[in-house]
């Protein structure tokens, strides 16, 4: 028997298998040890609807999602629109998370954002004080409805505003000082503060601004045609406010003595140092100006004999800038010493001019200067002029007011130096005529001899002032007190030379040596280089401070022609005294510096820049320094740099540091 082939015997294995396996019957299959039931699951889905109302977009359109599925929604306005909320949500934030758990639909809503535009900001300071009032107009378009204000410093209200859901109108609000901001002695001249402006549109948005109001005091000069005591007292503050600014600016405390005007000068002095100093509102923007004779002087202290230039410094944007004056093709005036610069309106055109006290050289040959008036043409042409006062030479003080009440200022300063007896120095009134015409007043002064001189002998300072406020000009003049112990004068002149004194003007405007009151005289202290008039304690009644310096009444021998022989008293740069006196019903003058203010005498004799305890005092000023409605004293040097103040403790004035 031949072998099959091995591809038939596999088919019939194959076939007999398969036969096996479809008889149930015959086959025993075990179940399974593990089983697991799937029961049939139906999945929940939820549609969500987004869309934008006019004016914006949202991130997503929609769809269908499973329940509970979180959806992030994201609503962006276009511009000039802003997002208001949602339609289906109660959430106020622009991108919201929507957990869907039924069908939603979602509206983002946004609404036109009022545009309104703000006045750009000046780039110099609101000249405006405690009571002023400043009026800022706004444009806006795209829907009003109203707007609200907030301010620390002042207050602010709408006074005209369109009516509600007008598309485009203009709103003026108004701005009232209560405070000047940062105006005290330690830090700035000016100060800002930030108007809270909060404008709603007609659609419930809301656009938030700051508007900046700066501000300063008042403008110094107001009436032009005060005296020059009334201009200077109100000048207080700015004389301060340069002080402030300039330690502020250079961080100057040390080398005091070179004094505050040393980053001014531009003429290339070595030594700067100005006593003729005035602030006005030269070019009648609001804002106080310096006009300076800064004196030339080398790095030894000592005069020159090179005359110099006037110099202006314009205000802007908390910054006095050196500006050059243009002279209207004449040369520039040069003067070697400008002792004394008072403000007025000499020529009544409105804004301010000067005098100019020149003294001349301060050191041999001692050839005297004349006076000088300065024209201001600022707002004409921008120019300067000058006119020489030919009447009145080497002077050492001026003060002018409306004597004789006829609507313009007249002037009274040093006579001529060189055809005085002695070659001393004489003090005479001159009469506004008008045009810069001021000719000696022969008759506003009756000496009981028919001979002033001996009366204007050694004047350091004058003032032209209603010191009893009886509605008359008083005359108020100081200086050398120990000129008196002369012979020249006790033979001349009782013994009244260089005394302080006030001249009581009358309705004729007249003064006379039969009605005056002498200032009392302080015994090692006998030169007064500077007064103050202003009732210190609110009384009503003035009281006169005057800064003292030495000179010995006393040890000051009469045989002597040289007031430093006896130099641990009489020295005149050492020490100073400042002297508070009263005026009684009567006019009598009492000494109460005593009882009003301490700390006060350093007689130790110096040079004036060695100490500034005992150094030279010339200048004192009566302000607020803190704005709490009490008077402060404070003392300055010649070079002007305030070194001391007085503080009221409420029973005395108390030297406090600087």
């Amino acid at each position: 028997m031949k072998k099959l082939p091995i591809y038939l015997l596999l088919l019939v294995i194959i076939t007999c298998s398969k036969d096996s396996s479809e008889d149930t019957s015959s086959v025993y299959v075990a179940p399974p040890t593990n089983t697991i039931n799937t029961p049939s699951t139906t999945v929940t889905q939820y549609t969500i609807t987004v869309s934008a109302g006019e004016g914006g977009s949202v991130s997503t359109a929609g769809g269908t999602y499973n329940d509970g599925t979180q959806v992030s929604i994201t609503a962006t306005p276009n511009e000039g629109y802003g997002f208001i909320g949602w339609n289906g949500s109660d959430s106020s934030s622009s991108t919201i998370s929507v957990t869907l758990t039924a069908n939603t639909t979602i509206e983002a809503l946004f609404g036109q954002v009022p545009q309104f535009t703000l006045p750009e900001t000046p780039s110099k300071m609101f000249t405006k004080g405690v009571g002023d009032t400043l009026s800022i107009g706004f444009s806006h378009a795209g829907g009003y409805k109203t707007t609200s204000l907030s301010a620390e410093y002042g207050n602010v209200s709408v006074i005209s505003e369109p009516n509600e859901g007008d598309t485009e109108g203009n709103i003026i609000i108004e701005y009232t000082v209560n405070t000047v901001k940062n105006v005290d002695w330690a830090t700035t001249i000016a100060g800002t503060d930030d108007i809270e402006i909060n404008f709603t549109g007609v659609d419930n948005l809301s656009v938030l601004s700051n508007y900046q109001v700066r501000t300063q005091p008042e403008p110094i000069y107001k009436d032009y045609l005060k005296s020059s005591h009334d201009l200077f007292a109100t000048r207080n503050k700015a004389d301060v406010n340069l002080v402030r600014y300039l330690n502020q600016r250079d961080n100057r405390y040390v080398d005091w003595c070179n004094g505050i005007y040393e980053g001014f000068n531009q003429n290339g002095n070595s030594f700067d140092e100005g006593d003729g100093v005035a602030y006005a509102d030269i070019n009648n923007d609001g804002y106080d100006d310096i006009f300076i004779h800064p004196t030339y002087q080398d790095l030894s202290g000592g005069f020159t004999l090179i005359p110099i230039e006037y110099e202006l410094y314009l205000y802007e944007n908390g910054s006095y800038i050196f500006t050059e004056i243009n002279w209207g093709g004449i040369n520039p005036p040069k003067v070697h010493l400008a002792r004394k610069i008072i403000v007025g309106d000499y020529d009544n055109d409105g804004d301010p001019d000067f005098y100019s006290a020149n003294m001349g050289l301060d050191i041999p040959p001692y050839s005297g200067e004349f006076n000088s008036f300065i024209i201001n043409n600022y707002n004409i042409d921008g120019t300067l002029g000058y006119k020489v006062h030919e009447f009145a030479n080497g002077a050492h003080e001026a003060s002018s007011a409306d004597v004789d009440n006829d609507g313009d200022l007249d002037v009274f300063s040093k006579g001529s130096r060189e055809n005085s007896p002695q070659n001393g120095y004489t003090s005479k009134f001159f009469e506004n005529q008008g045009g810069f015409n001021f000719p000696i007043w022969t008759d506003r002064m009756q000496p009981e001899n028919g001979d002033n001189f001996w009366y204007w002998r050694s004047i350091y300072h004058s003032e032209l002032i209603d010191v009893d406020k009886d509605g008359n000009i008083d005359l108020l003049v100081m200086g050398h007190e120990w000129d008196y112990y002369y012979d020249w004068c006790q033979d001349n002149a009782d013994g009244n030379c260089g005394r302080g004194k006030i001249y009581w003007g009358d309705e004729d405007a007249k003064f006379s040596e039969d009605r005056k009151s002498l200032i009392p005289i302080v015994r090692n202290f006998g030169t007064a280089t500077d007064f103050d008039v202003v009732d210190l304690d609110g009384d009503g009644v003035n009281e006169i401070i005057v800064s003292r310096t030495g000179g010995d009444i006393d040890s000051f021998p009469i045989e002597s022609s040289n007031m430093n022989d006896n130099i641990g008293t009489s020295n005149y740069y050492g020490g100073h005294y400042i002297q508070i006196n009263k005026l009684d019903s009567d006019r009598n003058i009492i000494d109460f510096s005593d009882q009003l203010i301490e700390s006060n005498n350093y007689s130790t004799p110096s040079l004036y820049c060695s100490n500034p305890e005992t150094g030279w005092f010339i200048q004192t000023r009566v302000e607020d320094y803190e704005g709490d409605g009490t008077l402060n004293i404070f003392n300055s040097l010649v070079s002007h740099k305030v070194q001391h103040i007085w503080e009221w403790n409420g029973s005395k004035f108390v030297k406090t540091a600087y």
